[in-house]
Order: structure tokens, then sequence, then C-alpha cells
């Protein structure tokens, strides 16, 4: 009797424990599960964003040639991995086994990674939640090597994982969501993200957001570039104006070398004489329409003659027009205007903020009073009644949080 009653004591230990295990791998499961769909998901969002950090990347290995082509490969194996993993996780699909090694080697590498961003700094962040969620290095490097425990013990009672759904439905589950990931990918990528979580997302009241003035200027290298006809001279702010009779003005180059601004918007915007017009920009009231080009050397030509159009209708409507585009020769400012019979004058900015301005070479925003209204992907620009002037009404009832860029916008009948 004595031996029956020690017998049942040890049996509701194991119990206990094995329920213990079965929760835990379980939570564990989950938390991985829905960590790696909300981190695919953000990066399909925005394919552009996820490139420009790949590119930061393999600038930092020295990789600073890879072609654009590659880089939006590599940023689409990661989202489909990511998806996938946390699709077979989260309802228990596929061999668990495999699953559970796979989603343990896969965080070993992320982990060993952010070890080096940690330490090297190549990045000011991740970029593992795109834009929604942005993580300083070492709260990265904390976060994967929680998420790479949560692995370990999920590989390590990987039998205690139950199933949502059957084995044998893989590949109807599978096929979908490949497909639909693929899609989200491909339209964002030659569109804008679907949610915007730049600093300039439609509804945003730049006059409130941006800094101006010293307190941006120090984030910024400004260098003014002479030429004499063959020898080239680059200056500072600090420097004085060299001989004009000897030296001539080639263009002026904006360098964002600190990000320390925290929640503020980044921007500066200088004209073609070297000047910060960034008060200027967003001090103007009623419309302004603002070209975004990142890289000017490869934006659509084809897009030259809308914004001509447009150009002449603000002109006609007493609306303003900027066309910014990134740090460029005068010989590539020149061809531009020669192909595209474009007459306009060119600003500059650095070219991550016209990135973050709208995600495509070239873009289009609408401001109002310093508010963005509206934006355009160079495939969605607008279909404008130049014989007519902006209903206000209408673009005022124009949605601010949705991102159909094709969608065109509405006018005065």
């Amino acid at each position: 009797m004595k031996e029956t009653e020690k017998v049942k004591p040890a049996r509701r230990k194991g119990r206990g424990m094995t329920l213990t295990r079965y929760v835990l791998v379980n939570v564990c499961r989950f938390i991985l599960a829905v960590t790696f769909l909300f981190s695919a998901l953000t990066k399909a969002n925005d394919p552009v964003g996820l490139m420009i950090k790949l590119k930061d990347y393999a600038s930092a290995l020295g990789m600073t040639d890879l072609p654009e082509y590659i880089l939006y490969s590599m940023g689409y194996g990661l989202v489909m991995t990511e998806t996938l993993l946390g699709i077979y996780l989260f309802l228990g699909m596929r061999h668990r086994r495999r699953v559970a090694a796979f989603a343990a080697l896969f965080m070993m590498v992320m982990t060993v990674l952010t070890v080096w961003i940690a330490v090297a700094n190549p990045v000011s962040d991740c970029g593992c939640f795109g834009d929604a969620v942005v993580l300083t290095n070492v709260q990265t490097l904390i976060k994967n090597i929680v998420l790479l425990a949560m692995a370990v013990v999920v590989y390590w009672r990987y039998k205690l994982m139950f199933r949502l759904i059957h084995k044998y439905w893989n590949w109807v589950i599978t096929a979908p969501v490949a497909v639909m990931v693929t899609v989200l990918f491909s339209y964002t990528a030659y569109m804008l993200p679907i949610v915007d979580f730049l600093p300039f997302a439609e509804g945003t009241d730049l006059r409130e957001t941006v800094r101006v003035g010293d307190a941006l200027d120090q984030n910024y290298k400004v260098t003014f570039v002479y030429t004499n006809g063959t020898d080239t001279l680059e200056l500072t702010d600090q420097d004085d104006d060299p001989d004009s009779t000897v030296w001539t003005y080639v263009e002026t180059r904006n360098q964002l070398v600190e990000d320390n601004l925290e929640a503020e918007t980044q921007l500066f915007v200088t004209d073609s004489d070297g000047d910060d017009i960034t008060y200027d920009l967003l001090a103007d009231d009623g419309y302004t329409f603002v070209v975004t080009v990142p890289d000017l050397e490869r934006a659509n030509e084809g897009c030259g003659g809308k914004f001509n159009e447009i150009y002449d209708y603000c002109m006609s409507n007493g609306y303003q027009f900027y066309f910014i585009t990134n740090p460029v020769s005068q010989e590539t400012k020149d061809r531009w205007a020669r192909n595209t019979g474009g007459k306009y004058p060119m600003c500059e900015t650095d070219e991550r903020i016209l990135y973050e301005m709208v995600r495509d070479n070239p873009g289009l925003m609408l401001l109002s009073d310093g508010k963005v209204l509206r934006k355009w992907s160079q495939l969605g620009l607008p279909e404008i009644d130049y014989t007519k002037p902006l209903d206000p009404q209408n673009i005022q009832e124009l949605p601010g949080t949705r991102r159909y860029a094709a969608k065109p916008l509405r006018f005065d009948k």
C-alpha cells in the first residue's frame, strides 16, 4: 500500500512535467510563427525599402556593385522563407522535426548576423520589420537571442507541437500562400506600399514633423563642387567662395552624416544655386506638386512628358512645383532636360530622403499647406483635367491611409 502511494505522486509529477513542456513548446512555437509572419508581411509591404537595406548590408561587406535584380531576388527569397516558416510552425504542417530544425538554423544565422551588426554597427537598424517597427542593433540582438532560445526549445520537443491541420493538406495551404506573397511583393515593388510607415505618409503634416534650420543642417555635410576645366575643387559651407574668374560652379552635394533627430523627419532641399529651400517648400500655401527622383541617371524618362504637363498646369493655376533629385552632375541634369523637354528648375536632396518621400524612381507627391495629400508611383500617375483647377472638397475626401497608387485624383466637373 505504501509503495502504491509513492508511485502516484511520481506519476502526477511526471504528468505535470509533460504538461509544462507541452505548454512551453507550443507557446514558443506560436511566438516564433507570429514573429516570422509579421516580419515577412512588413518586408513584402515595402520591397524597395528591403532592397535599400540589403544594399546597405552588401556595401558593408564590400559588395557595392550588386545589381538591383539580385537584391530584389534575395529580398523575395527572405520574405518567402519567413512566410512558409511562420505558416508551417503556426499550423503544425509538414514534417515537424524538419521545420523546427530549419527554424532553429535560421535563427542561429540571424543571431550571428546581428552580433556582427551590434559590434561593427554597419547599419543603423537591421530592418527586421521594415519601417513598421524600428529597433536598435542591441535590441535586435536581444530579440534574436530570445527567438533562438525559443527555436531550440521547439526543436528539443518538436513532437509536442500539435497540428491545427492534417499534414495531407500541406500543399493545399502552401501553394495559395506562396502565390499571395508573390503577388503582394510584386505589386508593392512596382507601385507603393499598401500601408505606409514612412515619415512622409499621406496625411502627415510636414510642418509639424520636419526640422529645418541649424538643427537639421548639422546632420548634413554640404559640399560645393567647382571646376576650372581640368581640376575639381570641393569646398564646405565654412570655406570662402573661390575666384569666380577661375572656378565655375558645378553642383552641391548633400550627404546625410548623422541621424540623431529621433522621431523628427529628415529633409534638406537645396535649389540649383545650393541654397537651402526646405522652409520655402513647406511654407508654401495652397497646392504643391513635388516630383521625387532618387536616381536621375536611371530614372524613367518616359514620365518626363507627364511632369511637363503638370508643371505647365501648376504655372497656369498658381500652384507650386518642385522637381527634386539626388545630387548629380550638371551633365546628367542637362541630359534629362534635353531628352524630356523639361523646363523646370531642379532641386536636390539625399537619395534616401527621396526614397522615403515616394518609394519609386521617379514618384509624385501632392502637398497642401505642408500636408501630404496623395502620393503616386510612376505607374500610377494621376489623370488630370488640365482645363480645371483642383477641387478642395474632393481632395479632402480622398482616404489618407489607403495606398492604391493607380487610383486617379478627382477634380471639378
